[in-house]
């Protein structure tokens, strides 16, 4: 009788080590996010919050590892020709989520999607033609450095998608990525599935929860309470509280992106007016009280892990006296100005300091708070005179840093929002663009920074952090510094 209560005790320990085990398996993630995603296209919206999402859905033909190097993705290998075309032989056998087989006619499609969208076609407009060889393998005749096009393939924005009829009048995209859409709907949440039918590693949790929490204290608290695994975008006041907690953790690594003042040169037009900005601003206060220490005063809006910064480049040190001699150089005895931020604590935070800084320069500032998708449809329409600004380099190539921020032909939604055109400028990235030799494309580029210096369209305030709260018992996440994380190789730790 004993053997037998023993042996039903023992059963039942291992039926319900196999639930828990099954359980286990069968958990969603769930992932909290500051902003809600825009679309599940990745061509047409590069905000940090769609991509964010998409980087889950769809693949790309290039990405760019830890030490900054081009790595293959859904590229089998490639080829650069004298010419600088390049040659693409594809990986056999990925499937789309419609289970098609992706091959050279679908990438060729993309591609050439991704040139009929202003948005994504500053990242491929060097491309030429597509020419399809065969079923896996294509050419790429383009007019650049071979080397940008490769690091902008790695963007997430020009991930590889494909059209599919939904009905007559309707289109869906389809992705190779390691999760489908399940639930992409009007609400504050997005649901994907593991596609078990993924070319590489497959997914570890069955799906992947994205809900949008805007504020950072809720977010904060969702995590806490283990409504969340992962909360995006944490406060840099909240990284020591987390730290103390033995069922959270915090991930807090340098990005590729950076926060910077973007001046409407349209309408703030002496470049004396614009330095003195710069030098009434005082880059060490925001640091130390919006990010609480996290950083040091940028040399560049580019990061220094990025291709092309150039760690010689003078910072501009806050110094009242020399903005007020600016001022009146410029014969300005008192200016208003209107400083256009996107609705988000630490936006607040800089702006209010950013609003006491120029108050004391004289320059009545009025600070106006939008939501995300509206504050980029009237900025990229040039209603601000100022900005607070935030890029991602993403690509890791500085022509991705300069050309949609900086270069005319990127005025308005693209990225330029300073308005501002320089036909040095202009040139100097042109030649970038055009040379194969490495260092005369980082001389180009200490030459741009060494201008936009000097007239000021826009400036750096901080390299951005990425600070991210994770469940303790969560494994496998791959930090990206673009913020387009990885996330399929998560997976939850037994305690």
């Amino acid at each position: 009788m004993k053997k037998y209560l023993a042996l039903v005790f023992l059963l039942i320990l291992v039926g319900c080590g196999i639930t828990e085990e099954k359980q286990i398996e069968n958990r969603s993630l769930k992932v909290a996010l500051a902003y809600k995603p825009r679309s599940f296209d990745p061509h047409r919206h590069t905000d940090s919050a769609t991509l964010a999402v998409t980087k889950q859905i769809y693949s790309n033909l290039f990405s760019i590892d830890n030490e900054g190097n081009i790595v293959t993705e859904l590229v089998e290998s490639y080829q650069i020709q004298e010419d600088s075309s390049i040659i693409l032989r594809l990986k056999k056998g990925v499937l789309f989520h419609n289970e098609d087989e992706m091959k050279a006619e679908d990438v060729k499609r993309s591609l050439e999607r991704n040139l009929e969208i202003p948005v994504s076609r500053v990242l491929v407009e060097a491309i030429e033609s597509v020419e399809v060889i065969d079923g896996y393998t294509l050419k790429i005749n383009q007019n650049n450095s071979p080397s940008i096009l490769l690091h902008n393939l790695a963007h997430s924005s020009t991930a590889i998608v494909k059209e599919v009829a939904k009905n007559s009048q309707d289109i869906d995209l389809v992705g190779t990525g390691p999760y489908k859409i399940e639930d992409w709907s009007l609400s504050e949440k997005v649901v994907l599935k593991g596609f078990d039918k993924f070319y590489g590693e497959k997914a570890k949790m069955k799906d992947l929860v994205f809900q949008t929490i805007p504020e950072t204290s809720n977010r904060l608290i969702a995590l806490e309470t283990g409504e969340i695994d992962i909360a995006y975008d944490i406060s840099a006041n909240d990284i020591k509280g987390i730290e103390k907690n033995p069922k959270l953790k915090v991930i807090n690594e340098v990005s590729l992106g950076s926060d910077f003042i973007t001046i409407n040169t349209k309408r703030v037009k002496d470049k004396r007016i614009r330095q003195a900005i710069e030098y009434a601003i005082d880059k060490k206060a925001i640091i130390n009280t919006v990010y609480e220490g996290y950083g040091v005063v940028p040399k560049s809006i580019l990061s220094p892990n990025v291709f092309g910064y150039d760690d010689e480049a003078k910072i501009r040190e806050y110094n009242l006296d020399r903005a007020k001699e600016l001022l009146k150089e410029a014969e300005v005895e008192s200016l208003k100005l209107g400083l256009w931020i996107y609705d988000e604590p630490s936006r607040q935070q800089m702006a209010q300091i950013i609003q006491a800084n120029l108050k004391e320069l004289g320059i009545d500032v009025e600070i106006n708070v939008l939501e995300v998708s509206s504050f980029l449809q009237y900025t990229g329409m040039g209603e601000h005179d100022l900005l607070i600004g935030l890029w991602y380099v993403s690509t890791g190539d500085a022509d991705y840093g300069f050309y949609p921020l900086l270069h005319s032909s990127s005025a308005g939604p693209v990225g330029n929002r300073s308005f501002y055109s320089n036909v040095e400028v202009d040139n100097l990235l042109d030649r970038a663009r055009k040379t194969t030799s490495t260092f005369e494309r980082k001389e180009n580029y200490k030459k741009v920074q060494n201008i936009i210096s000097d007239e000021v369209p826009l400036f750096p305030i901080a390299y951005k952090n990425y600070t991210i709260g994770l469940q303790n018992n969560i494994n496998g996440f791959l930090f990206n510094p673009n913020g387009n994380h990885i996330l399929y190789k998560v997976y939850y730790e037994k305690n």
